[in-house]
């Protein structure tokens, strides 16, 4: 092995300080026709000190490239901050969780079959979104690979079962429409096959390993985004004032106790039997919870398919731009792809 590859010192081993993020190689031309590198620096300007916390932090963490640790704030952030927002609908009291549901959702939720999975998908999702975001963080890849690993296998766990859990309340998810049926489904085959992927290359090829983890935490998270989108259509569609939803009586009862309600807004729901008639229902987020529920209800299954094909995009661009940043592991150590090539080819 040549002296070149034997000396060579892994900068994912030893990443730069923070004095060296400014600084970048620049390849020169030695004698004999070798090829070596310096640094040079890019800029001469002294930092603000918010900048020099910002590039302190980053290094500590191990991220390599400036803009990393605000990916990993913004991103992990938001589903750190989604996932402990929604551990409130983790008291099983009944009132307690039918208050943070989208009103009627009770309704269906209150059957043992969808009950129990969804206690069983609200606490192993949220448990699993708030240990996901630290598999990314290259520190602990690199100082503390058990911790790593335990966490990774604890967030597989949690994220698969509980969606697999998901996908069986999507039945009656929001109303049970059957565009947002569609879409839960999806996105709960999409992280599960990721999930297993990942665990099936982790041993093998650590490349993929990283591709296929990527891809589920960024599928998980299609749900944020669905809220978001679901939200601001709401408030669109209220505005035009002309969509409906389709509600079962029973249902439209349930949210309208008052006899006097019912008969002046569904006189079709009275007197017959609720559990096979249907009436349309005025989707508007300023009047009451069964006008606000039938709002999220008509926009929800076209949110999720938006916010699915808008993940599934960013997930692939986000690979394809940090290919680089993939790794294989040498030893125990994970290694730059051309750290290996060079020593394997060097002799």
């Amino acid at each position: 092995m040549s002296s070149t590859a034997s000396t060579r010192i892994p900068s994912t081993l030893y990443p730069l300080s923070p004095s060296t993020l400014d600084e970048e190689p620049v390849q020169e031309k030695a004698l004999g026709g070798e090829k070596s590198f310096r640094l040079e620096r890019r800029s001469e300007r002294h930092h603000s000190g918010p900048l020099n916390i910002y590039r302190s932090i980053s290094w500590i963490l191990g991220f390599r490239d400036k803009y990393s640790l605000l990916n990993g704030f913004v991103w992990g952030g938001a589903l750190v901050g989604f996932c402990l927002a929604r551990s409130v609908t983790m008291n099983p009291t009944p009132a307690k969780i039918s208050a943070q549901l989208v009103p009627g959702e009770w309704f269906w939720f209150q059957e043992p079959m969808y009950k129990y999975n969804l206690f069983i998908h609200i606490y192993l999702t949220t448990l699993g979104g708030l240990g996901a975001p630290l598999q990314f963080f290259p520190a602990m890849r690199r100082r503390a690979v058990v911790l790593h690993r335990l966490n990774g296998y604890g967030v597989l766990f949690c994220l698969i079962v509980g969606n697999i859990c998901g996908s069986i309340i999507a039945r009656r998810t929001i109303g049970g429409e059957l565009n947002v049926q569609s879409g839960y489904y999806l996105l709960g085959i999409m992280v599960v096959v990721s999930g297993i992927l990942g665990f099936y290359y982790v041993k093998k090829d650590t490349r993929q390993h990283r591709k296929w983890m990527l891809r589920m935490v960024s599928y998980f998270a299609a749900v944020i985004t669905a809220r978001v989108c679901m939200l601001a259509a709401c408030e669109i569609i209220t505005d035009i004032g002309t969509y409906f939803s389709i509600w079962r009586c029973d249902e439209i009862i349930n949210l309208l106790p008052d006899p006097n309600a019912v008969q002046s807004s569904f006189p079709q729901c009275v007197g017959v039997n609720t559990a096979s008639v249907w009436a349309a229902v005025h989707a508007s987020t300023r009047d009451g919870p069964l006008h606000k529920a039938s709002a999220v209800r008509a926009t929800m299954g076209m949110a999720l398919w938006i916010a699915t094909f808008l993940h599934i995009v960013g997930v692939e661009y986000y690979i394809h731009k940090t290919e680089a940043a993939n790794q294989v592991r040498l030893g125990f150590a994970l290694e730059p792809l051309d750290f290996v090539e060079d020593s394997m080819t060097s002799y």
